[in-house]
């Protein structure tokens, strides 16, 4: 489907609870079923998924195959990883999001499809949010979203099979925008998707924010006995993503000696 046909019903499907949402999302065979929508789905019915996150969000489009709501019925996917708001939403479709589950519309459904085509990358724009508050649920599934089920602290894929997956995900969310600053500018926290381990020495540690517990696994500064060592690596950041301030990347060309390590303190450099 390239866009939306007047033969196509359009659908508002409610993911609730979002956490939940999210975790179905990423992973289609977790035994969560968080999708409510109140009427019967057919096939090529296009279903536009809305979270009931603090401020609501808008998750995903979908074309329902053979199996109403059933991930293996999906023949089609758009998702809106930056996770907009609503209201966000509704800026680019110029219509107004109905705000209960069901069918759509027929005069406004193809204006609800419009985001999903023009333009999506910017909803990640960090200015869209800034009259947001920080740490909400909406804020929360978006790092929950973007980490992909893994954790941010040990790398470390989380299992999204398991019906307690909710229970050992953790996400701990920062100030708007931190994620969005360069790489050279000092960062005081980030946003992170916890495991179960990470969350647990994070707080049997004594770790206030996260940047501080990340930095742990670093090497303090041989030079100063600075904390925020970054470990550096060759080649350069993929354009639109945010670099983690626990590492630097020194671009394609670099000359010897090669360094390891690089101290957020001083500068001092020295190899692994």
């Amino acid at each position: 489907m390239v866009e939306h046909t007047a033969k196509q019903r359009v659908f508002i499907v409610e993911g609730r609870p979002w956490k939940d949402a999210v975790i179905a999302h990423l992973e289609p065979r977790s035994p969560y079923r968080p999708w409510f929508i109140g009427e019967d789905i057919r096939n090529g019915d296009v279903l536009i998924t809305v979270l009931d996150t603090d401020p609501r969000t808008v998750l995903c489009m979908e074309v329902a195959g053979s199996s109403s709501l059933d991930a293996a019925g999906v023949t089609e996917s758009w998702t809106l990883t930056a996770l907009p708001s609503v209201a966000a939403f509704e800026a680019h479709a110029g219509v107004a999001v109905p705000t209960a589950a069901g069918r759509v519309d027929d005069a406004i459904a193809g204006r609800l499809t419009t985001p999903f085509f023009t333009n999506p990358a910017s909803f990640d724009d960090p200015f869209t949010r800034r009259g947001e508050a920080s740490h909400t649920t909406a804020a929360a599934a978006r790092m929950l979203l973007k980490s992909a089920g893994k954790c941010t602290a040990c790398g470390q894929a989380i299992n999204l099979r398991r019906s307690t997956a909710r229970d050992h995900i953790h996400i701990h969310t920062a100030e708007n925008d931190v994620d969005h600053w360069a790489n050279h500018e000092s960062a005081h926290d980030w946003p992170a998707t916890l495991c179960g381990r990470c969350q647990t020495a994070m707080t049997e540690g004594g770790f206030s924010n996260f940047l501080d517990y990340r930095f742990s696994f670093h090497p303090s500064c041989p030079l100063c006995a600075a904390s925020q060592t970054r470990s550096a690596s060759i080649g350069m950041p993929n354009p639109g993503e945010p670099v983690p301030p626990w590492t630097v990347p020194l671009g394609c060309i670099v000359t010897d000696p090669v360094p390891g390590w690089i101290c957020g303190g001083c500068g001092y450099r020295w190899a692994t």
